[in-house]
């Protein structure tokens, strides 16, 4: 009997547990279907700012509240739920809430949330921006102060409805002698020193009562005025002439520091007002860089009036032999080949191009001769088309392609900033086309940063041109080149090797 009674009980044990075991059943996840037409955020003046629209719809009750109801009128602050099966279609037909903002008459910005809400789920937070009162404001006229040499007192109009400041934030010849602070409309007064020197800058910034700046104003005194654009007039080991330009309002000369430095010649060694330094050179056949100074100076008639001089250095490159690359196998697989059809390299004749085949890689940058041969026209496309890019940032390209079929070799461009392009002749005529022609992409340098970019073909000059700030600006000294060649059109021709010389490290 005691036994049985065991039994019993771990059965009982055992029945429980797997009771304990079953599955309970889950009640179905609450979802929420909450539609909305809104922006992100809204910019609102601080006065009359006119009222916007959002449109909500959802399967559920729906509120739409704002931080600062005492600032923000909401025309439908909640909304009944609408049918499940047209919200989900896209046909619910939304409620249009209208928000509206009263004038805000305080000095400072302010900042509101509108929170879109059905049951638990938040939809959406707006941001409303709305601006403040707060005004500082200088005539244009006094952000640009011309100061005459005796000096003197200047004037900053002041027009405001807030506390302000006043500092000098440049320049020790200028004090604020009046108008440091001040609140609502002022006067601000710098007294200037008088100046026997050089033109001269300074500038007081204006702060509003955050002490965030509110302008910049930029006092300029009458004085000598001497400035070269550049401390370095460079010049590579072949190139002819160079030059640099100058700002001045008075007459200068140019001379060498030694006379002794008989590798360049100053074709003018006197000037009057804005003007450049011009120089022509002889080729440096030397194993090292040439430099030179030269020294430029304001004519003064009396021994008493302030004397300016500058010193500019000279720097001519020496030349740097070419690398030259065979267009083999190996070279190839540095390259990305990145049109329909791909090179094909045969020992001892060269990689050949088809129609549709171009190798793409980012090279250093530097001077490049490509050497082209067996010019192979395709009797229904014609062609070949021999394509060179060298691309710079900005989507600046250099393009030169050599046309067989137009004997010609021509020279394109896409242009960077302003969309101006160089003036260069559109193409170089070429008389025999069945011996090789070797095309080259020089580069020189042109003022503190840009380059001089010679053409030449089979070592003749095509044409030159300078890049610069509003000329295929991003074309800058010593910048990375993203690389493409090969044929375009149909046809054929035979890559046999490129040639690479590096630029000139200036500072050696």
């Amino acid at each position: 009997m005691k036994k049985i009674i065991h039994i019993f009980i771990a059965a009982t044990v055992l029945l429980m547990a797997l009771a304990g075991c079953q599955k309970k059943a889950e009640a179905p996840v609450k979802t929420v279907d909450l539609r909305y037409r809104a922006g992100d955020s809204y910019d609102l003046p601080a006065t009359g700012a006119q009222a916007f629209t959002i449109l909500v719809a959802s399967t559920d009750p729906w509120t739409v509240t704002s931080e600062h109801p005492d600032w923000c009128i909401i025309s439908e602050e909640e909304g009944e739920a609408s049918d499940p099966e047209l919200v989900h279609t896209g046909k619910a037909t939304p409620t249009t809430i209208r928000i509206q903002y009263y004038d805000n008459t305080s000095l400072d910005d302010r900042t509101d949330k509108i929170f879109i809400k059905s049951d638990y789920w938040t939809g959406k937070t707006i941001t409303v921006n709305q601006k403040g009162i707060a005004f500082l404001t200088i005539p244009d006229a006094d952000l640009d102060l011309a100061v005459e040499k005796a000096g003197g007192d200047y004037f900053i109009h002041i027009a405001s409805n807030q506390p302000w400041s006043s500092e000098v934030t440049d320049g020790d010849w200028i004090e604020i002698t009046d108008g440091a602070t001040g609140e609502g409309d002022g006067l601000v007064t710098v007294s200037a020193d008088v100046n026997t020197m050089e033109l001269r800058y300074a500038e007081v910034t204006v702060y509003d009562r955050h002490q965030e700046p509110v302008a910049q104003i930029l006092f300029t005194q009458d004085g000598v005025q001497l400035v070269p654009a550049s401390e370095e007039i460079r010049a590579g080991y072949d190139q002819l002439s160079g030059e640099l330009e100058i700002v001045s309002n008075t007459k200068w000369t140019v001379s060498k520091a030694s006379e002794g430095d008989d590798w360049f010649t100053i074709v003018n060694p006197a000037g009057e007002g804005d003007g450049k330094i011009q120089l022509t050179f002889t080729q440096n056949d030397e194993e090292g860089l040439r430099k030179a100074d030269i020294i430029v100076k304001n004519v003064v008639e009396n021994p008493e009036d302030f004397q300016v001089e500058k010193t500019i250095v000279v720097k001519q490159a020496y030349r740097i032999e070419p690398v030259r690359v065979v267009v083999d196998n190996d070279e190839l697989s540095l390259w990305k080949s990145d049109w329909a059809n791909a090179p094909t390299y045969a020992k001892g004749v060269g990689t050949t191009f088809v129609g549709k085949a171009r190798l793409n890689r980012s090279m250093a940058f530097g001077s490049y001769t490509f050497r082209w041969s067996n010019f192979v026209t395709d009797p229904e496309l014609g062609g070949p088309r021999v394509r060179h890019w060298f691309c710079f940032s900005e989507s600046a390209e250099i393009k030169a392609d050599i046309r067989p079929a137009d004997a010609k070799v021509s020279f394109d461009f896409n242009a960077a900033g302003d969309g101006n392009k160089p003036s260069v002749d559109a193409y170089t005529a070429i008389e025999d086309w069945t011996q090789p022609v070797e095309l080259t992409i020089k580069f020189d340098p042109s003022g503190p940063e840009h380059c001089h970019i010679t053409y030449l073909v089979n070592g003749v000059e095509a044409g030159s041109w300078d890049s610069g700030p509003e000329l295929m600006r991003s074309v800058l000294w010593n910048a990375g080149i993203n690389m493409y060649f090969g044929v375009d059109v149909g046809g054929s021709a035979i890559c046999e090797w490129y040639e690479y010389t590096a630029p000139m490290n200036w500072d050696e």
